[in-house]
């Protein structure tokens, strides 16, 4: 009887470890280690390993939930957190050391499976699998501690400066340059100067937009250019509003303390023609720029007529963008916002919202997460800026409203401005009215249909009769871009 006992219980032995048995004990042990680092290491009897690791693991699950605790209610403090270059910084660490010791753990445990006392084709799919859970694991979060270190770098790089302005009278206004210098121009020749106005509570938008070939621009009495032109910039009609920069690039004289002197008298400009004081300027490189649509996959654009790919010097290319709905690359987007050939200025300007207008609003946070690197290496070649760091949480903030919000615009153009003989009082009027009437909206909530827009007094809106450039140019002065576009 005893030895017939001993026959059962040596079979029974033989079954707990036998090779299926095994194989199952290997793929627990992995994928507790992948789960809950250290929980593998406990169950094998290196009890002390397992619980700091296992005691790690849940600080820092602890510390996550705590921040999105204290953040539940401030996602501006969230993102200017989640910009911090400290922050970044100690992410990216905290991710190296993570994927080191999550590697190392995982390939203990494995170890603790005993594969090499697995037979056949059940030790060598554990060797594989054990591998490419190794590599997807240790890539994925180097990968992510790669993108934390490109975001850091662009922070700190770009978004230099120190000095954090509140906003005025309830707005920040942001001097959107789109900057146009080569070989063959003289100094800085701003391509576009847009005014971006943004309630600093809601984020509603406005959009002002000045020609480039504005005349007899006034500064104001604080401007060191009002020395040498008390009565505007009118040497001439040379003397346009984008030509100040170039005019003033060189005058430390008049702007000792500036890093960029055209730059300043650039801003000065701006506010005595729109007569709004300016928060901070973001200078755009438009070469720059096709390398953003192209890292974010494209724009979808509705073109509403066919736009040069040329200008009169090369005028034998004869490339074009047909009309239609189309997803434009960074080449083809560049010269829809820059094309004058068989065009205007100001059909130009009302373009160039449009796809300001569609960037905002295709631009999602999965586009962002999705091609986070792309997105940052060509940001640093993109713009120059005065937002600093610190700006960046209230500021992405506001963007995420204004997704919900219609955009209304305001340009300076003909036949509203007369902009070889501008009434300067009249614009003032212009700005300061949309300002009022777009604090004044009651938009839909986010997911709603919104309703027909009202037609703006100052130009004609999109409709089944009007041309492809009427439609285009009705983006210059609108309560609602997108319906414009």
């Amino acid at each position: 009887m005893t030895h017939r006992a001993t026959l059962l219980g040596r079979g029974y032995d033989d079954q707990l470890d036998s090779p299926r048995v095994r194989f199952r004990r290997a793929l627990v042990l992995g994928g507790l280690s992948i789960v809950l680092p250290g929980s593998a290491q406990i169950i094998k009897g290196v009890r002390w390993l397992g619980v700091v690791a296992l005691l790690a693991w849940v600080a820092l699950g602890a510390v996550g939930a705590g921040v999105l605790w204290h953040y539940r209610d401030d996602r501006a403090g969230l993102i200017g957190m989640a910009a911090s270059p400290s922050t970044l910084l100690t992410l990216r660490i905290t991710l190296a050391v993570v994927a080191l010791v999550w590697f190392l753990l995982f390939v203990d445990a494995i170890r603790l499976a005993q594969p090499r006392s697995l037979p056949g084709w059940r030790r060598a799919f554990l060797l594989v699998t054990a591998t490419v859970t190794s590599v997807a694991v240790v890539g994925g979060t180097a990968y992510a501690s790669q993108l934390v270190g490109v975001q850091r770098d662009v922070v700190t790089k770009v978004f230099t400066e120190k000095v954090v302005k509140p906003p005025l009278e309830g707005r920040y206004n942001i001097l959107l340059i789109g900057s146009d210098s080569g070989k063959d121009r003289e100094g800085i020749r701003p391509d576009s100067l847009t005014v971006v106005s943004i309630d600093a509570d809601t984020g509603r938008t406005v959009l002002v937009s000045l020609p480039r070939n504005l005349e007899k621009v006034p500064f104001p009495k604080d401007s060191p250019m009002r020395r040498l032109y008390p009565y505007g910039y009118n040497c001439g009609s040379e003397c346009l509003i984008n030509a100040v920069h170039t005019e003033a690039a060189n005058r430390k004289d008049l702007y000792p303390k500036s890093k960029d002197p055209g730059l300043s008298a650039t801003i000065d400009a701006v506010r005595g023609a729109t007569g709004l004081d300016i928060n901070y300027y973001v200078m755009v490189n438009l070469r720059g720029f096709s390398s953003l649509v192209d890292a974010v996959g494209g724009v979808e654009m509705d073109v509403k007529t066919q736009i040069a790919m040329f200008g009169h010097d090369d005028a034998y290319k004869q490339q074009y963008i047909e009309p239609g709905r189309q997803r434009l690359n960074g080449y083809k987007a560049l010269w829809y916002a820059r094309s004058r050939v068989q065009s205007d200025d100001y059909t130009r300007m009302g373009r160039q919202k449009c796809l300001m207008s569609a960037m905002l609003s295709q631009l999602s946070p999965q586009t962002v997460l999705l091609r986070a690197q792309r997105i940052a290496e060509s940001s640093k070649a993109l713009f120059t800026t005065s937002i600093p760091a610190k700006e960046l949480g209230p500021f992405g903030d506001l963007a995420l409203k204004s997704r919900d919000s219609k955009i209304t615009t305001v340009s300076l153009v003909p036949p509203v401005v007369d902009t070889t003989n501008p009434d300067y009082p009249k614009i003032h009027r212009l700005v300061a009215r949309a300002i009022k009437k777009s604090e004044a909206k009651d938009d839909p909530p986010a997911g709603t249909k919104s309703p027909p827009a009202v037609k703006p007094s100052t130009s004609p809106s999109p409709s089944a009769s009007a041309s492809p450039d009427e439609s285009q140019e009705s983006a210059n002065n609108s309560d609602d871009l997108s319906t414009a576009c």
